[in-house]
Protein backbone atom coordinates (compact mmCIF):
# COMPACT_ATOMS: atom_id res chain seq x y z
CA UNK A 1 0.00 0.00 0.00
CA UNK A 2 1.51 3.11 -0.60
CA UNK A 3 1.00 6.05 1.69
CA UNK A 4 -1.30 8.81 1.07
CA UNK A 5 0.03 12.55 1.39
CA UNK A 6 -1.10 15.15 3.37
CA UNK A 7 -4.39 16.93 2.71
CA UNK A 8 -3.59 20.46 1.05
CA UNK A 9 -3.78 23.65 3.08
CA UNK A 10 -6.36 26.49 2.75
CA UNK A 11 -5.44 29.15 0.44
CA UNK A 12 -7.10 32.59 0.23
CA UNK A 13 -9.63 33.85 2.89
CA UNK A 14 -9.52 30.99 5.37
CA UNK A 15 -12.43 32.72 6.99
CA UNK A 16 -15.37 32.60 4.10
CA UNK A 17 -18.19 30.21 4.78
CA UNK A 18 -20.99 29.49 2.90
CA UNK A 19 -23.85 26.89 3.57
CA UNK A 20 -26.29 25.60 2.58
CA UNK A 21 -29.43 22.80 3.69
CA UNK A 22 -27.75 19.99 2.05
CA UNK A 23 -24.91 19.59 4.26
CA UNK A 24 -27.69 19.00 7.03
CA UNK A 25 -28.70 15.84 5.69
CA UNK A 26 -27.80 12.63 7.20
CA UNK A 27 -24.04 14.30 8.62
CA UNK A 28 -23.35 11.19 10.67
CA UNK A 29 -23.28 9.74 7.64
CA UNK A 30 -21.00 11.96 5.73
CA UNK A 31 -16.95 12.77 5.76
CA UNK A 32 -16.76 15.98 9.09
CA UNK A 33 -13.59 16.63 7.31
CA UNK A 34 -14.78 16.61 3.34
CA UNK A 35 -17.72 18.85 4.77
CA UNK A 36 -16.25 21.08 6.86
CA UNK A 37 -13.54 21.96 3.97
CA UNK A 38 -16.61 22.39 1.48
CA UNK A 39 -18.07 25.03 3.54
CA UNK A 40 -14.98 26.91 3.60
CA UNK A 41 -14.75 27.85 0.36
CA UNK A 42 -11.36 29.51 0.44
CA UNK A 43 -10.13 25.71 0.58
CA UNK A 44 -8.64 24.39 -2.75
CA UNK A 45 -6.05 21.26 -3.87
CA UNK A 46 -2.43 22.58 -3.24
CA UNK A 47 -0.64 22.30 -6.78
CA UNK A 48 0.23 19.21 -7.62
CA UNK A 49 -1.56 17.22 -4.96
CA UNK A 50 -3.51 15.24 -8.17
CA UNK A 51 -6.91 16.50 -6.74
CA UNK A 52 -9.21 17.04 -9.17
CA UNK A 53 -13.02 17.27 -9.52
CA UNK A 54 -15.34 14.48 -11.41
CA UNK A 55 -16.64 15.71 -14.87
CA UNK A 56 -20.07 15.77 -14.41
CA UNK A 57 -22.48 15.85 -17.11
CA UNK A 58 -26.15 17.72 -17.05
CA UNK A 59 -28.55 16.31 -14.47
CA UNK A 60 -32.29 15.37 -13.86
CA UNK A 61 -33.05 18.27 -11.99
CA UNK A 62 -31.01 21.01 -13.40
CA UNK A 63 -32.06 19.88 -17.30
CA UNK A 64 -35.98 20.51 -15.73
CA UNK A 65 -35.00 23.79 -14.15
CA UNK A 66 -33.36 24.86 -17.27
CA UNK A 67 -36.72 24.42 -19.26
CA UNK A 68 -38.57 25.92 -16.00
CA UNK A 69 -36.80 29.05 -16.40
CA UNK A 70 -37.44 29.51 -19.83
CA UNK A 71 -40.87 29.13 -19.51
CA UNK A 72 -40.80 31.42 -16.35
CA UNK A 73 -39.08 34.14 -17.49
CA UNK A 74 -38.64 34.13 -21.03
CA UNK A 75 -42.74 33.75 -20.99
CA UNK A 76 -42.43 30.11 -23.99
CA UNK A 77 -45.33 27.66 -23.52
CA UNK A 78 -44.43 24.42 -22.26
CA UNK A 79 -43.30 22.84 -25.47
CA UNK A 80 -41.35 26.03 -26.94
CA UNK A 81 -39.22 25.64 -23.43
CA UNK A 82 -38.56 22.15 -24.14
CA UNK A 83 -37.25 22.65 -27.81
CA UNK A 84 -34.91 26.00 -26.78
CA UNK A 85 -33.22 23.53 -24.36
CA UNK A 86 -33.05 20.72 -26.62
CA UNK A 87 -31.31 23.37 -29.20
CA UNK A 88 -29.28 24.81 -26.88
CA UNK A 89 -28.03 21.60 -24.70
CA UNK A 90 -27.96 18.42 -27.72
CA UNK A 91 -29.34 16.34 -24.16
CA UNK A 92 -28.97 12.65 -24.30
CA UNK A 93 -32.12 11.06 -25.72
CA UNK A 94 -33.37 9.47 -22.65
CA UNK A 95 -33.01 12.90 -20.35
CA UNK A 96 -34.91 14.69 -23.20
CA UNK A 97 -37.73 11.86 -22.71
CA UNK A 98 -37.53 12.23 -18.89
CA UNK A 99 -37.65 16.35 -19.00
CA UNK A 100 -40.32 16.24 -21.57
CA UNK A 101 -42.52 14.41 -18.56
CA UNK A 102 -41.14 15.90 -15.50
CA UNK A 103 -41.80 19.49 -16.75
CA UNK A 104 -45.54 18.59 -17.89
CA UNK A 105 -45.90 17.08 -14.04
CA UNK A 106 -44.19 19.96 -12.39
CA UNK A 107 -46.35 22.52 -14.32
CA UNK A 108 -49.68 20.25 -13.07
CA UNK A 109 -48.33 20.29 -9.74
CA UNK A 110 -47.92 24.06 -9.38
CA UNK A 111 -51.38 24.60 -10.42
CA UNK A 112 -52.83 22.77 -7.88
CA UNK A 113 -50.76 24.46 -5.31
CA UNK A 114 -52.73 26.74 -2.96
CA UNK A 115 -51.88 30.43 -3.25
CA UNK A 116 -49.79 29.80 -6.54
CA UNK A 117 -51.34 33.06 -7.64
CA UNK A 118 -50.20 35.00 -4.84
CA UNK A 119 -46.30 34.50 -5.45
CA UNK A 120 -44.35 35.36 -9.18
CA UNK A 121 -41.27 33.79 -9.66
CA UNK A 122 -37.86 35.34 -8.54
CA UNK A 123 -34.32 34.79 -10.82
CA UNK A 124 -32.55 36.01 -7.71
CA UNK A 125 -31.02 33.64 -5.45
CA UNK A 126 -31.36 34.08 -1.98
CA UNK A 127 -29.01 34.34 0.74
CA UNK A 128 -28.10 35.87 4.13
CA UNK A 129 -24.86 37.04 5.65
CA UNK A 130 -23.44 37.01 9.44
CA UNK A 131 -20.80 37.37 11.70
CA UNK A 132 -20.56 34.51 13.74
CA UNK A 133 -16.90 33.86 16.34
CA UNK A 134 -13.97 33.45 14.54
CA UNK A 135 -15.39 33.94 10.82
CA UNK A 136 -15.30 37.14 8.58
CA UNK A 137 -17.81 36.30 6.69
CA UNK A 138 -20.49 33.60 7.21
CA UNK A 139 -23.22 33.26 4.65
CA UNK A 140 -26.16 30.87 4.53
CA UNK A 141 -27.89 30.43 1.33
CA UNK A 142 -31.30 28.21 0.19
CA UNK A 143 -31.05 25.93 -3.22
CA UNK A 144 -34.50 25.79 -5.33
CA UNK A 145 -36.70 27.83 -6.94
CA UNK A 146 -38.09 30.83 -5.74
CA UNK A 147 -41.17 33.04 -5.48
CA UNK A 148 -42.56 35.90 -3.63
CA UNK A 149 -45.70 37.74 -3.43
CA UNK A 150 -48.25 39.18 -1.27
CA UNK A 151 -45.67 38.95 2.07
CA UNK A 152 -45.11 35.07 1.24
CA UNK A 153 -42.21 33.92 -0.12
CA UNK A 154 -41.41 30.05 -1.00
CA UNK A 155 -38.87 28.04 -1.68
CA UNK A 156 -39.71 25.08 -3.97
CA UNK A 157 -37.40 21.91 -3.92
CA UNK A 158 -37.47 19.79 -6.90
CA UNK A 159 -37.34 15.75 -6.53
CA UNK A 160 -36.78 13.17 -9.54
CA UNK A 161 -38.76 10.60 -7.05
CA UNK A 162 -41.88 11.28 -5.32
CA UNK A 163 -42.97 12.90 -2.62
CA UNK A 164 -46.04 11.40 -1.60
CA UNK A 165 -46.73 9.05 1.55
CA UNK A 166 -46.10 5.48 0.93
CA UNK A 167 -47.23 4.24 3.74
CA UNK A 168 -48.77 6.07 7.12
CA UNK A 169 -46.11 8.13 7.83
CA UNK A 170 -43.69 6.43 5.62
CA UNK A 171 -42.19 9.14 3.44
CA UNK A 172 -39.04 8.61 0.67
CA UNK A 173 -36.23 10.78 -0.37
CA UNK A 174 -37.66 14.43 1.05
CA UNK A 175 -35.71 17.03 2.91
CA UNK A 176 -34.95 15.78 6.58
CA UNK A 177 -36.33 18.01 9.56
CA UNK A 178 -32.64 19.46 9.91
CA UNK A 179 -32.93 20.55 6.15
CA UNK A 180 -36.48 22.10 6.62
CA UNK A 181 -35.57 23.68 9.96
CA UNK A 182 -32.64 25.37 7.85
CA UNK A 183 -34.01 26.50 4.64
CA UNK A 184 -37.12 28.32 6.46
CA UNK A 185 -34.66 30.01 9.18
CA UNK A 186 -32.58 31.15 6.26
CA UNK A 187 -35.68 32.44 3.82
CA UNK A 188 -37.15 34.72 6.68
CA UNK A 189 -33.73 36.40 6.96
CA UNK A 190 -32.42 36.53 2.95
CA UNK A 191 -32.32 39.17 0.62
CA UNK A 192 -31.63 38.73 -3.23
CA UNK A 193 -28.31 37.83 -4.48
CA UNK A 194 -27.57 40.47 -6.96
CA UNK A 195 -25.19 40.14 -10.24
CA UNK A 196 -25.13 37.90 -12.94
CA UNK A 197 -21.42 35.44 -12.06
CA UNK A 198 -20.57 34.45 -9.12
CA UNK A 199 -17.70 33.41 -7.34
CA UNK A 200 -17.41 30.54 -5.14
CA UNK A 201 -14.75 31.43 -3.39
CA UNK A 202 -15.77 35.27 -2.20
CA UNK A 203 -19.14 36.67 -0.77
CA UNK A 204 -22.33 37.22 -2.79
CA UNK A 205 -23.10 40.75 -3.24
CA UNK A 206 -26.75 41.11 -1.53
CA UNK A 207 -29.38 43.17 -2.43
CA UNK A 208 -31.95 45.19 0.29
CA UNK A 209 -33.70 43.33 3.02
CA UNK A 210 -37.39 42.79 2.59
CA UNK A 211 -39.16 40.83 5.66
CA UNK A 212 -41.36 38.28 4.39
CA UNK A 213 -44.95 37.86 6.14
CA UNK A 214 -44.91 34.13 5.59
CA UNK A 215 -43.11 31.43 4.59
CA UNK A 216 -43.22 27.85 2.67
CA UNK A 217 -40.63 25.33 1.69
CA UNK A 218 -42.54 22.77 -0.35
CA UNK A 219 -41.56 20.02 -2.44
CA UNK A 220 -42.54 19.13 -5.67
CA UNK A 221 -42.04 15.00 -7.22
CA UNK A 222 -40.91 15.19 -10.81
CA UNK A 223 -42.14 12.03 -11.56
CA UNK A 224 -45.66 11.77 -10.25
CA UNK A 225 -46.37 15.44 -9.57
CA UNK A 226 -47.01 14.90 -5.86
CA UNK A 227 -46.55 17.70 -3.65
CA UNK A 228 -45.74 18.14 -0.27
CA UNK A 229 -45.83 21.17 2.16
CA UNK A 230 -42.34 20.71 4.14
CA UNK A 231 -42.72 24.25 6.26
CA UNK A 232 -45.49 26.82 6.42
CA UNK A 233 -45.81 29.53 8.72
CA UNK A 234 -44.61 33.30 10.18
CA UNK A 235 -41.91 34.75 9.52
CA UNK A 236 -41.08 34.35 13.40
CA UNK A 237 -41.90 30.37 13.48
CA UNK A 238 -39.46 30.23 10.83
CA UNK A 239 -36.91 31.75 12.91
CA UNK A 240 -37.40 29.30 15.80
CA UNK A 241 -37.37 26.17 13.87
CA UNK A 242 -33.71 27.47 12.78
CA UNK A 243 -32.53 27.38 16.57
CA UNK A 244 -32.93 23.75 16.07
CA UNK A 245 -29.88 23.15 13.80
CA UNK A 246 -27.47 25.66 15.29
CA UNK A 247 -25.45 22.81 17.18
CA UNK A 248 -25.73 20.89 13.75
CA UNK A 249 -23.77 23.78 12.23
CA UNK A 250 -21.37 24.21 15.18
CA UNK A 251 -20.58 20.89 14.34
CA UNK A 252 -20.40 20.99 11.05
CA UNK A 253 -17.90 23.83 10.98
CA UNK A 254 -16.22 21.84 13.65
CA UNK A 255 -15.06 19.38 11.00
CA UNK A 256 -13.79 16.51 12.75
CA UNK A 257 -12.38 12.84 11.49
CA UNK A 258 -11.53 11.37 8.28
CA UNK A 259 -14.82 9.13 7.32
CA UNK A 260 -14.66 7.69 4.45
CA UNK A 261 -17.77 6.02 2.41
CA UNK A 262 -19.36 6.82 -0.86
CA UNK A 263 -19.06 10.27 -1.02
CA UNK A 264 -15.39 9.72 -1.26
CA UNK A 265 -15.77 9.83 -5.12
CA UNK A 266 -16.97 12.93 -5.05
CA UNK A 267 -14.46 15.14 -3.09
CA UNK A 268 -12.24 17.18 -4.83
CA UNK A 269 -9.13 16.30 -1.72
CA UNK A 270 -9.73 12.41 -2.07
CA UNK A 271 -5.91 11.49 -3.58
CA UNK A 272 -4.76 13.02 -1.09
CA UNK A 273 -6.89 11.97 1.32
CA UNK A 274 -4.56 10.37 4.68
CA UNK A 275 -7.62 8.02 5.48
CA UNK A 276 -8.17 6.77 1.96
CA UNK A 277 -5.32 4.49 1.13
CA UNK A 278 -3.45 4.79 -2.60
CA UNK A 279 -3.74 1.66 -4.23
CA UNK A 280 -1.57 1.86 -7.73
CA UNK A 281 -3.36 -0.35 -9.92
CA UNK A 282 -6.26 -1.92 -7.29
CA UNK A 283 -8.19 -2.23 -10.84
CA UNK A 284 -5.85 -3.24 -13.18
CA UNK A 285 -7.02 -0.76 -16.02
CA UNK A 286 -5.91 2.75 -16.97
CA UNK A 287 -7.93 5.92 -16.59
CA UNK A 288 -8.10 9.37 -17.37
CA UNK A 289 -11.32 10.81 -15.91
CA UNK A 290 -11.88 10.60 -12.18
CA UNK A 291 -14.63 7.74 -11.56
CA UNK A 292 -16.40 6.02 -8.73
CA UNK A 293 -16.32 2.39 -8.96
CA UNK A 294 -17.68 -0.84 -6.98
CA UNK A 295 -18.52 -4.19 -7.84
CA UNK A 296 -21.98 -3.10 -8.14
CA UNK A 297 -21.24 -0.15 -10.55
CA UNK A 298 -19.22 -3.04 -12.46
CA UNK A 299 -22.17 -5.68 -12.32
CA UNK A 300 -24.37 -2.82 -13.75
CA UNK A 301 -21.87 -1.83 -16.61
CA UNK A 302 -21.19 -5.39 -17.85
CA UNK A 303 -25.31 -5.81 -18.09
CA UNK A 304 -26.23 -2.89 -19.81
CA UNK A 305 -23.37 0.28 -20.35
CA UNK A 306 -26.75 2.62 -20.83
CA UNK A 307 -27.17 1.79 -16.85
CA UNK A 308 -23.74 3.46 -16.27
CA UNK A 309 -24.60 6.46 -18.71
CA UNK A 310 -28.24 7.03 -17.33
CA UNK A 311 -27.67 6.65 -13.53
CA UNK A 312 -24.93 9.46 -14.26
CA UNK A 313 -27.73 11.72 -15.36
CA UNK A 314 -29.23 10.97 -11.58
CA UNK A 315 -32.53 9.79 -13.36
CA UNK A 316 -35.20 8.13 -11.36
CA UNK A 317 -35.33 4.30 -11.28
CA UNK A 318 -37.81 2.17 -10.92
CA UNK A 319 -36.97 0.27 -7.98
CA UNK A 320 -39.78 -2.50 -8.30
CA UNK A 321 -38.58 -3.33 -11.62
CA UNK A 322 -35.08 -4.02 -10.21
CA UNK A 323 -36.44 -6.01 -7.46
CA UNK A 324 -37.61 -10.21 -7.57
CA UNK A 325 -38.38 -12.30 -4.90
CA UNK A 326 -34.69 -13.43 -4.01
CA UNK A 327 -33.76 -9.88 -3.71
CA UNK A 328 -36.12 -8.89 -1.04
CA UNK A 329 -35.65 -11.93 0.95
CA UNK A 330 -32.04 -11.43 1.52
CA UNK A 331 -32.60 -7.31 2.17
CA UNK A 332 -35.02 -8.40 5.15
CA UNK A 333 -32.32 -11.18 5.80
CA UNK A 334 -29.31 -8.75 5.95
CA UNK A 335 -31.13 -6.12 7.49
CA UNK A 336 -32.58 -8.63 10.69
CA UNK A 337 -29.11 -9.71 10.85
CA UNK A 338 -27.55 -5.80 11.09
CA UNK A 339 -29.87 -5.22 13.74
CA UNK A 340 -28.77 -8.13 15.83
CA UNK A 341 -25.04 -6.84 15.00
CA UNK A 342 -25.42 -3.32 16.28
CA UNK A 343 -26.66 -4.35 19.48
CA UNK A 344 -24.22 -3.07 22.38
CA UNK A 345 -22.16 -4.65 23.80
CA UNK A 346 -21.79 -6.96 20.93
CA UNK A 347 -22.84 -10.96 21.05
CA UNK A 348 -23.40 -13.32 19.21
CA UNK A 349 -26.48 -13.99 17.17
CA UNK A 350 -28.66 -16.64 19.04
CA UNK A 351 -30.21 -19.56 16.70
CA UNK A 352 -33.78 -18.47 19.32
CA UNK A 353 -33.58 -14.97 17.91
CA UNK A 354 -36.12 -15.16 15.44
CA UNK A 355 -38.99 -12.11 14.38
CA UNK A 356 -41.55 -12.62 16.99
CA UNK A 357 -44.59 -12.81 14.49
CA UNK A 358 -42.67 -14.25 10.81
CA UNK A 359 -45.92 -13.48 8.80
CA UNK A 360 -46.48 -9.53 10.20
CA UNK A 361 -42.21 -9.36 9.77
CA UNK A 362 -42.85 -10.74 5.87
CA UNK A 363 -46.00 -9.12 5.08
CA UNK A 364 -44.48 -6.60 3.00
CA UNK A 365 -42.38 -8.55 0.83
CA UNK A 366 -42.91 -12.22 1.03
CA UNK A 367 -45.11 -14.16 -1.02
CA UNK A 368 -48.58 -15.44 0.10
CA UNK A 369 -47.68 -18.80 0.23
CA UNK A 370 -44.86 -18.20 2.49
CA UNK A 371 -42.01 -20.00 0.90
CA UNK A 372 -39.75 -17.34 0.87
CA UNK A 373 -40.78 -16.14 4.18
CA UNK A 374 -39.83 -19.67 5.76
CA UNK A 375 -37.03 -19.70 4.18
CA UNK A 376 -35.28 -16.44 5.86
CA UNK A 377 -37.03 -17.35 8.88
CA UNK A 378 -34.23 -20.33 8.49
CA UNK A 379 -31.58 -18.17 7.41
CA UNK A 380 -31.45 -16.16 10.30
CA UNK A 381 -31.51 -19.10 12.67
CA UNK A 382 -29.18 -20.62 10.50
CA UNK A 383 -26.56 -17.46 11.15
CA UNK A 384 -26.59 -17.84 14.65
CA UNK A 385 -24.02 -21.33 14.05
CA UNK A 386 -21.60 -19.16 12.34
CA UNK A 387 -22.11 -15.93 13.51
CA UNK A 388 -18.70 -14.22 14.33
CA UNK A 389 -19.04 -11.97 17.15
CA UNK A 390 -19.43 -14.23 19.57
CA UNK A 391 -16.27 -13.81 22.10
CA UNK A 392 -15.00 -10.75 21.09
CA UNK A 393 -14.64 -8.33 23.53
CA UNK A 394 -17.05 -5.78 24.42
CA UNK A 395 -14.97 -2.49 22.80
CA UNK A 396 -14.25 -4.82 19.52
CA UNK A 397 -15.41 -2.82 16.29
CA UNK A 398 -17.80 -4.56 14.53
CA UNK A 399 -19.60 -2.27 11.75
CA UNK A 400 -22.36 -3.36 9.69
CA UNK A 401 -22.63 -2.01 6.05
CA UNK A 402 -19.28 -0.14 6.63
CA UNK A 403 -17.30 1.36 3.45
CA UNK A 404 -13.62 0.37 3.06
CA UNK A 405 -12.34 3.19 0.45
CA UNK A 406 -8.92 3.39 -1.59
CA UNK A 407 -7.87 5.29 -4.39
CA UNK A 408 -6.16 4.14 -7.50
CA UNK A 409 -4.12 6.81 -9.18
CA UNK A 410 -3.33 4.55 -12.36
CA UNK A 411 -7.40 4.10 -13.15
CA UNK A 412 -7.93 7.65 -11.22
CA UNK A 413 -10.80 5.94 -9.51
CA UNK A 414 -12.20 5.77 -6.04
CA UNK A 415 -12.67 2.28 -5.35
CA UNK A 416 -15.85 1.95 -2.62
CA UNK A 417 -16.46 -1.33 -0.80
CA UNK A 418 -19.64 -1.57 0.92
CA UNK A 419 -19.01 -4.75 3.48
CA UNK A 420 -21.79 -7.04 5.25
CA UNK A 421 -19.26 -6.52 8.51
CA UNK A 422 -16.55 -5.20 9.63
CA UNK A 423 -15.01 -6.49 12.38
CA UNK A 424 -11.79 -6.81 14.53
CA UNK A 425 -11.02 -9.90 16.94
CA UNK A 426 -7.83 -10.46 18.63
CA UNK A 427 -5.52 -10.93 15.51
CA UNK A 428 -6.52 -8.13 13.35
CA UNK A 429 -9.39 -7.10 10.84
CA UNK A 430 -11.87 -9.05 9.62
CA UNK A 431 -14.58 -8.61 5.88
CA UNK A 432 -17.25 -10.63 6.46
CA UNK A 433 -19.25 -10.76 3.29
CA UNK A 434 -22.81 -12.73 4.09
CA UNK A 435 -24.71 -14.14 0.97
CA UNK A 436 -28.39 -15.82 1.04
CA UNK A 437 -29.35 -18.51 -1.78
CA UNK A 438 -31.12 -21.37 -1.97
CA UNK A 439 -28.60 -23.76 -2.58
CA UNK A 440 -24.84 -23.38 -1.76
CA UNK A 441 -22.23 -21.44 -4.48
CA UNK A 442 -20.12 -24.47 -6.53
CA UNK A 443 -18.92 -22.63 -8.90
CA UNK A 444 -15.85 -19.84 -9.00
CA UNK A 445 -16.61 -18.09 -6.10
CA UNK A 446 -15.04 -14.59 -7.28
CA UNK A 447 -17.17 -14.89 -10.57
CA UNK A 448 -20.44 -15.21 -8.38
CA UNK A 449 -19.38 -12.78 -5.54
CA UNK A 450 -16.77 -10.05 -7.21
CA UNK A 451 -16.86 -8.53 -3.57
CA UNK A 452 -14.48 -11.32 -2.19
CA UNK A 453 -12.32 -10.89 -5.08
CA UNK A 454 -11.74 -6.94 -4.06
CA UNK A 455 -11.55 -7.98 -0.31
CA UNK A 456 -8.73 -10.20 -1.44
CA UNK A 457 -6.81 -7.45 -3.35
CA UNK A 458 -7.46 -4.87 -0.94
CA UNK A 459 -6.03 -7.24 2.12
CA UNK A 460 -2.85 -7.86 -0.51
CA UNK A 461 -2.27 -3.87 -0.80
CA UNK A 462 -2.45 -4.11 2.99
CA UNK A 463 -5.47 -1.93 3.74
CA UNK A 464 -6.50 -2.13 7.11
CA UNK A 465 -3.22 -4.50 8.45
CA UNK A 466 -2.28 -4.51 11.51
CA UNK A 467 0.86 -4.81 12.99
CA UNK A 468 1.54 -6.88 10.08
CA UNK A 469 -1.30 -8.91 10.58
CA UNK A 470 -3.36 -8.74 6.96
CA UNK A 471 -6.90 -8.01 6.63
CA UNK A 472 -8.99 -11.26 6.52
CA UNK A 473 -11.65 -12.14 4.18
CA UNK A 474 -14.46 -14.20 4.89
CA UNK A 475 -17.62 -15.97 3.08
CA UNK A 476 -20.97 -17.13 4.94
CA UNK A 477 -23.63 -18.16 2.52
CA UNK A 478 -26.67 -18.77 4.13
CA UNK A 479 -28.71 -20.95 2.29
CA UNK A 480 -32.14 -23.91 1.99
CA UNK A 481 -29.42 -26.85 2.83
CA UNK A 482 -27.64 -24.81 5.84
CA UNK A 483 -24.74 -22.30 6.58
CA UNK A 484 -21.83 -22.82 4.75
CA UNK A 485 -18.54 -20.83 5.84
CA UNK A 486 -15.46 -19.91 3.54
CA UNK A 487 -12.40 -18.35 5.28
CA UNK A 488 -10.18 -17.17 2.30
CA UNK A 489 -6.33 -17.65 1.81
CA UNK A 490 -5.88 -14.15 0.81
CA UNK A 491 -1.92 -14.60 0.42
CA UNK A 492 -2.67 -17.84 -1.95
CA UNK A 493 -0.52 -16.82 -5.28
CA UNK A 494 -3.41 -18.61 -7.31
CA UNK A 495 -6.75 -17.17 -4.77
CA UNK A 496 -4.42 -13.51 -5.83
CA UNK A 497 -4.20 -14.39 -9.70
CA UNK A 498 -7.58 -15.44 -9.39
CA UNK A 499 -8.95 -12.22 -7.59
CA UNK A 500 -6.92 -9.77 -9.75
CA UNK A 501 -8.62 -11.50 -13.30
CA UNK A 502 -11.49 -11.16 -12.11
CA UNK A 503 -11.55 -7.48 -10.35
CA UNK A 504 -10.29 -6.35 -13.77
CA UNK A 505 -12.63 -8.23 -16.51
CA UNK A 506 -15.32 -6.51 -14.50
CA UNK A 507 -13.56 -3.09 -14.41
CA UNK A 508 -12.31 -2.92 -17.79
CA UNK A 509 -15.32 -2.33 -20.07
CA UNK A 510 -16.18 1.17 -17.22
CA UNK A 511 -12.82 2.10 -18.66
CA UNK A 512 -12.15 0.82 -21.91
CA UNK A 513 -15.41 0.98 -23.73
CA UNK A 514 -17.43 3.87 -21.71
CA UNK A 515 -19.53 4.86 -25.40
CA UNK A 516 -20.37 1.20 -25.81
CA UNK A 517 -24.44 1.12 -27.08
CA UNK A 518 -26.92 0.08 -24.78
CA UNK A 519 -27.54 -3.84 -24.88
CA UNK A 520 -31.28 -4.11 -25.17
CA UNK A 521 -32.93 -7.94 -24.55
CA UNK A 522 -32.59 -9.57 -21.62
CA UNK A 523 -30.93 -6.88 -19.64
CA UNK A 524 -34.24 -4.75 -19.74
CA UNK A 525 -35.90 -7.34 -17.60
CA UNK A 526 -34.40 -6.10 -14.54
CA UNK A 527 -33.62 -2.26 -15.15
CA UNK A 528 -34.97 0.58 -13.75
CA UNK A 529 -34.69 2.85 -16.53
CA UNK A 530 -36.63 1.59 -19.35
CA UNK A 531 -38.71 4.11 -18.92
CA UNK A 532 -36.07 6.74 -20.25
CA UNK A 533 -34.13 4.27 -22.17
CA UNK A 534 -35.04 4.84 -25.99
CA UNK A 535 -32.95 1.56 -26.95
CA UNK A 536 -35.56 -0.08 -24.29
CA UNK A 537 -38.83 1.49 -25.72
CA UNK A 538 -37.52 0.51 -29.22
CA UNK A 539 -36.71 -3.58 -28.57
CA UNK A 540 -39.82 -3.72 -26.68
CA UNK A 541 -42.24 -1.78 -29.54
Amino acid sequence: MTGAAQMSEPVGNKTFVRVDYRYLREMEKKCPVRAASEVRRAIAPSAGSGAKRTAKPQSAKSAVGKVLGHIEFDGLQEAAAIRRWRERTEPDPALERWVTHAVHQVLAAETRLGETREVQPVSRMWARQRRRAGEETYEETVLGRGYEGGGIRELRVLHTGSVAPVAASDFPRVLSPPEIAFAAGVLAGASPVLGGRWDDHSPYRLGGFVAPRRVRVVEIGCIDGSVRVAFDGTREEAMDRYEEVTDLLAELLAGGEHRPGSGCAYCPLVASCPAVPSVPGLLGVTGDTRRRWSVTSGREHDKCPERTRLGALFLPRDRVAEDNDAARRGRAVHEWIEKQHDRLPHRSCLAEELPASPDRWAADWAGAEGREQRMAVQMIGDHAVVCPLGGLPDDAPADSESYVVAFDPVADAVVVAKTDLLYRDSAGWVVRETKTARTPQTGDLFRAYPQLALAVLLSDAGVLAEDGVPLRVELEELTGAGPVFTGLDTAGAGVLAAARQAVKSLAEPMFTDSQAPANPGRACQDCGFTRWCPAAQKAAA
